[in-house]
Order: structure tokens, then sequence, then C-alpha cells
């Protein structure tokens, strides 16, 4: 596969991957605690309130999943590792690291600077649970490049 293609596909895995984890975040907030929807949260981050703040959520969620699908594929791709089960693994294995930083980043950062007080209170389940989100999203990127790799 050309560069081009890599690119596209990885960006269409990472909106997939970013729905996923969306979905797994949102059944999450919706049966532990609303200060787990992640998409509510990033928005609100940016509008500095909670009316409207899903929409713009959404928006930077999915553009991030189109961006870092694309990279996790691009690596992959340099990795000459786009055979089954290489990207199921790899995907498990950038989940987790792409986790690690953004729990950080939740933990230290947004905790401490969000306008909302309700999320100034992160705790180690919330990043547990994002840490798992991330895991989800690596899980469908590279079981999805794996799949399209048969194709081509």
């Amino acid at each position: 596969m050309d560069i081009p293609s890599i690119i596209l596909l990885g960006a269409l895995c990472g909106l997939v991957g970013a729905f996923a984890m969306t979905a797994f975040m949102t059944a999450v907030s919706s049966a532990f605690s609303e200060r787990v929807d992640m998409v509510r949260a990033l928005g609100s981050y940016f509008t500095g309130r909670l009316e409207g703040a899903v929409g713009l959520g959404r928006i930077i969620h999915a553009v991030s999943g189109l961006i870092f699908g694309a990279t996790y594929l691009l690596i992959m791709h340099q990795m000459d590792a786009l055979t089954f089960p290489y990207p199921i693994f790899l995907g498990i294995g950038f989940g987790f690291f792409h986790g690690l930083i953004m729990c950080y980043i939740l933990m230290i950062f947004a905790s401490m600077r969000h306008p909302i007080e309700e999320y100034r209170k992160a705790t180690l389940e919330e990043g547990l649970l994002h840490l798992v989100g991330h895991i989800i999203f690596g899980i469908v990127v590279g079981l999805l490049a794996g799949l399209l790799s048969l194709g081509f």
C-alpha cells in the first residue's frame, strides 16, 4: 500500500475506533458517574460550560481519532506489521501507551485547570477507565488495520 492509502485507511480506522471508545465511555458514564463522560468533559474544557459541550467534544474526539488512527497505521506500515496478528497487538500497545499519557494529562493537567468544578476531581478509577477506553481504541484500529490489509 502507498502512504496516502495508509493515511486514509488509518483515519477511517481511527474514526471507528473513536466511536467505539466514545460508546464505551458513554456506557460507563451512564452507569458509573457523569464525571467520566469524556466527550462532555472535553467539550466543556474548551467552552467553559456544560451547555453545548457534547457536540464540540464529539467533534474534537472524532478529529483526534482521525489523526491518531492515521498515525497508528503509519507506524504499523513502517514496521511492516500490517498482517495478522501484529496490528492487534500493536494496537493494544499503542492504545496502552497513549492511554497512559492521556491519564497523566487527565489526572494532573486537566483536573487542575478544568473550568467546571466537578471535573477538577479526577480519581484513579476515572483515569483507569480512560486507559481502558484508549486500549479499546487501539484494539479497534489494529483489528480494522489487519482486516483491511487482507484485501491489499
